[in-house]
């Protein structure tokens, strides 16, 4: 099930209308940057998108508070038209660019294959190895090295390891070429370790372009 665009409701939180706390206008995908515009103590708490327009009403348990003061100088762009990653840090009033690299998105192919969303998330967690499954099946394929995750199953990582092969692979000739992912951003494997150790969770964003 999802919205009118295309936002399934499977890990996203449903918006309702200020004036009716019980009209469903739509789903925030997870991971996505809101700013607080009322009391968070409240059952439905008023608050405003950065990745969307307009005002909604939240029910509190879909909602992480991180206060006021929080600071985010750890940014990682992507950009699915180009098929690139930079990361970007702020020293002082500065930004700077520390790394360019090639990436691959996600398709459109469904059931299985979706694209990459747009928006601006949080990095929420970690994993060294992302392990993942063969399409319709609860069969473990192989794995994703170096995995950082910003919204549902969308990671950044490094090439995917199929088994039987156990070995991580560096790089691939699709890096930079064409969307071919089931929603994570692919990149060479070095460059995924570098986010992985670079991005905190809580504390980096991840920017998702077109």
């Amino acid at each position: 099930m999802s919205d009118q665009y295309d936002v399934e409701r499977y890990q996203s939180a449903p918006l309702y209308s200020i004036g009716d706390e019980t009209k469903l206008i739509r789903y925030g995908r997870d991971g996505w940057l809101v700013k607080i515009l009322g009391s968070d103590t409240t059952e439905m708490v008023r608050i405003a998108g950065v990745s969307l327009e307009g005002e909604y009403l939240l029910p509190k348990r879909y909602l992480i508070s991180w206060g006021d003061s929080v600071r985010f100088d750890k940014v990682v762009v992507v950009d699915v038209t180009n098929q690139n990653i930079t990361t970007l840090e702020k020293n002082s009033d500065e930004w700077h660019i520390l790394s360019m690299n090639p990436a691959t998105t996600g398709v459109h192919k469904p059931p299985h294959a979706q694209e990459t969303p747009t928006g601006i998330f949080a990095v929420q967690d970690k994993k060294e190895k992302m392990y993942y499954v063969r399409d319709g099946t609860s069969v473990i394929a192989g794995y994703a090295p170096y995995a950082s995750r910003f919204t549902n199953g969308a990671y950044v990582h490094g090439v995917p390891v199929q088994y039987p092969h156990k070995k991580i692979i560096e790089y691939s000739s699709s890096l930079g070429t064409t969307p071919r992912s089931h929603m994570c951003v692919r990149n060479a494997s070095s460059h995924a370790k570098f986010v992985y150790d670079w991005a905190a969770v809580k504390q980096s964003v991840i920017i998702v372009i077109d």
